[in-house]
């Protein structure tokens, strides 16, 4: 009796595609917070901030 060798068929684990949706989130996420602060600041006082947010970063 030979047994013969089972192929493995299982796909490629999700974690690739968990983490390009992860990515993609967080991005959108961050764009909508940007969004909002202009609808509800004004573009003068969003420009002000991401400037300011922009420096503390370097």
């Amino acid at each position: 009796m030979s047994a013969s060798p089972q192929i493995g068929t299982q796909e490629a684990a999700p974690a690739p595609r968990l983490g390009l949706w992860l990515l993609a989130g967080g991005v959108g996420l961050l764009l909508a917070a940007g969004l909002l602060l202009w609808w509800r600041e004004g573009d003068r006082l969003f420009t002000d901030g991401l400037i300011a947010a922009l420096l503390a970063c370097f």
